[in-house]
């Protein structure tokens, strides 16, 4: 719970001795809760593409801004990734549980794969966070809200709108399924959003409108469990985190199935390592 979280960051900031001014967004939706195969309600506000890295919330009561925020947090992780302390760079989970060894090795996702980590993910790199899995096969990473991020995410997004998809379950979105059917060719980019619901929702209000959004309907917390907290237990079995929603994409896209295997093993070795550095099963957590 929250607890484990909390100790769990003071150790990681007690190694590398610095820490953004950030809010916390462990617990409720963390990690992208990918909750409805449906849509949801869409965003509200932040409707312009600059949303993110200009936008302003209230700290202290100083206005900051959020591109700020955000390049503070991103050159906090790049100190992490120098120095990590007691923490694995590559899995975030602490040495003594570090999950990398066990991950499957030579496996790259035929389409290409962006994931958009809200700054608050990053500059806490908390190990409950799974969407730091992706890039162990070949995903990118951008971090919102940094400028030279922005530009070349929206630069490659522009380059092939008709190609490219962003999972996220919005009013308008298609199932995965449907992507696909009737032999119409997959995506040939992929933008995986990761972050609290609340910052998901202002991540898919940058990208371009006209880039289709898709939901997956086969995704569930039973299958892998769950790190983090997502409201009441009635509606936590459908409500399911950043990888584990990615493991249903490529299924319902007809992706390679060894490649779908090997993000499942992933994310396998992930939560035992996991729930091996908590000292107990959050399969469950509500």
């Amino acid at each position: 719970g929250l607890l484990d979280e909390m100790v769990e960051t003071a150790v990681a900031m007690a190694a590398r001795c610095v820490g953004p001014p950030v809010e916390d967004s462990s617990e409720e939706g963390g990690d992208a809760s990918w909750a409805r195969a449906q849509g949801s309600s869409g965003p509200e506000g932040l409707g312009s593409p600059a949303a993110v890295r200009a936008s302003s919330s209230t700290d202290g009561g100083l206005q900051v801004d959020e591109g700020v925020r955000a390049r503070k947090s991103w050159d906090n992780f790049q100190e992490f990734i120098r120095n990590p302390g007691h923490k694995c760079p590559r899995c975030w989970l602490l040495r003594t549980s570090c999950c990398c060894s066990q991950l499957p090795a030579d496996v790259k996702f035929r389409p290409r794969v962006s994931v958009l980590f809200h700054h608050l993910e990053l500059g806490k790199h908390l190990g409950s966070n799974t969407a730091k899995l992706l890039l162990h096969f070949g995903a990118e990473l951008y971090a919102a809200g940094v400028a030279e991020h922005d530009e070349e995410l929206r630069r490659i997004i522009d380059d092939d709108i008709d190609g490219t998809v962003v999972l996220f379950p919005s009013d308008t979105a298609v199932l995965a399924t449907d992507l696909v059917a009737e032999g119409a060719p997959p995506p040939r980019h992929i933008v995986v959003l990761d972050g609290g619901w609340r910052e998901c929702k202002r991540l898919n209000d940058w990208i371009n409108p006209a880039v289709r959004r898709c939901s997956v309907s086969g995704a569930r917390r039973a299958q892998f469990g769950g790190t983090r907290k997502y409201g009441d237990k009635a509606n936590a079995s459908s409500r399911v985190q950043t990888a584990a929603a990615f493991v249903s994409l490529l299924e319902e896209l007809g992706e390679d199935p060894s490649h779908v295997e090997a993000m499942k093993s992933a994310l396998t070795h992930f939560m035992a390592a996991w729930e091996a550095q908590i000292r107990r099963s959050k399969t469950w957590v509500s």
